[in-house]
């Protein structure tokens, strides 16, 4: 499965992503676009890591998910 097939990106402002998983909508996370780069966070809004693209981050995300 890949990250595409996994989540589902939803538009929460300006610069920020709701993270859902496909197929139940359940939210695994949120993005924010920063200055440093694209800053994945954890549903209790802790930061998991900074990435140069969305697309990096979700596949972080389904990595870690898996284990």
């Amino acid at each position: 499965m890949t990250y595409a097939e996994a989540f589902e990106l939803v538009q929460a402002g300006q610069g920020r992503w709701t993270v859902q998983n496909r197929g139940s909508s359940t939210v695994a996370g949120t993005v924010l676009r920063t200055q440093a780069g694209f800053e994945l966070r954890d549903l209790r809004d802790r930061a998991l890591g900074v990435f140069e693209s969305i697309e990096d981050g979700l596949r972080f995300l389904l990595r870690t998910a898996r284990r």
